[in-house]
């Protein structure tokens, strides 16, 4: 009997590896939908092995998320850290999370797994780009810097870290320390082509940094202020750009038109709200993005189609306007003068 069992047992374990083995191969070949299939077909042999189980279903978590289908990768992900808690798990359920829009739970969960496998580097880089993408950038300062390196570490981690350490200085406008940051990862990877790029790039986003400061002083500087009712538009458009948490450079563009419109063509004017937010948008056309306009309406509590009436007329008057005298005198981020 004993034989039997063990015989059985063996025989479960074969399958499973070879199942496993063909996840593996599937994979590489980027056929998901077999790895998924493969899986559901082996699962029902392995309740009584909690640890193939989780293997398992790491392979159909991960095929998932390749499919971009992180609501059916959850599942198996968190059923995977419920049965036997793994750095790979934890990757993949936070991704998963993180997809879903549970940035909450997802850095929760990167926490836990990072101070149960402290030895497991890419958890404590994934809660830094977790933070980073919801701009806590200090807080992913401080978590590279919390993370243990030597050489264990893959070259292209090692690499990656120096790169994203740079650009979160560079975020936060300290651009000597992403300089040295960039400089000390090239003196370990000396012929890593990414870091040398990315200083490159650097120096290119630091210049047009200056140029952008410029710009904005030079446009402050030379505001003339308006009263009356165009004056309550001027205002409206400040509290348009900080609603829709714009760059200070696109809301002293709209700022600008402003005045420039109101000279030209003395427009009649009934609520400030409407040309607040046609302004900003004229401006966001300008730079060649194309946001919604009844976003960026309700954003300011008016009527889409009074916005658009008003932005007509905007689109007119920059029309019939030299086209690089428009970009030179209203465009923000694609202004000539950054260049």
């Amino acid at each position: 009997m004993v034989s039997n069992e063990r015989g059985s047992t063996d025989d479960t374990r074969r399958r499973i590896e070879r199942s496993l083995e063909s996840c593996l191969e599937w994979s590489r070949l980027g056929r998901h939908r077999k790895v998924v299939a493969e899986v559901d077909r082996t699962l029902s042999i392995v309740s009584d092995h909690p640890q193939l189980e989780a293997t398992l279903l790491i392979w159909k978590a991960q095929a998932l998320l390749a499919m971009g289908y992180p609501d059916r990768a959850l599942p198996p992900a968190s059923r995977s850290w419920e049965l036997d808690p793994s750095p790979h798990a934890c990757h993949l359920r936070s991704n998963a999370l993180e997809a879903l829009g549970d940035l909450d739970d997802s850095e929760e969960l990167l926490r836990m797994g990072w101070q149960l496998f402290p030895e497991a580097v890419h958890l404590p880089v994934q809660l830094a780009v977790v933070l980073s993408d919801q701009a806590r950038l200090p807080e992913a300062l401080d978590i590279l810097d919390d993370i243990q390196i030597d050489d264990r570490i893959p070259d292209d981690l090692h690499i990656f870290l120096f790169g994203m350490r740079s650009n979160l200085l560079a975020a936060m406008g300290r651009w000597a320390e992403a300089d040295e940051a960039l400089r000390d990862g090239l003196g370990f990877h000396p012929e890593s082509e990414l870091l040398g790029n990315a200083q490159d790039a650097l120096e290119h986003a630091r210049r047009r940094a200056r140029a952008e400061e410029g710009l904005f002083a030079s446009w402050r500087d030379g505001l003339e202020e308006i009263d009356g009712v165009a004056g309550e538009v001027d205002e409206a458009v400040v509290s348009c750009g900080a609603v829709n948490e714009l760059p200070e450079l696109v809301t002293l563009a709209s700022r600008r038109l402003w005045r420039a419109f109101v000279e030209q063509s003395e427009p009649k004017l009934h609520a400030p709200d409407p040309w607040s937010a046609a302004l900003i948008l004229a401006i966001l056309e300008i730079d060649g993005d194309r946001p919604s306009i009844a976003s960026i309406a309700r954003s300011v509590r008016s009527n889409p189609s009074s916005v658009r009436t008003v932005l007509s007329r905007l689109r007119d008057f920059l029309s019939s306007l030299d086209p690089e005298m428009r970009l030179r005198a209203f465009a923000a981020h694609s202004n000539p003068r950054l260049d």
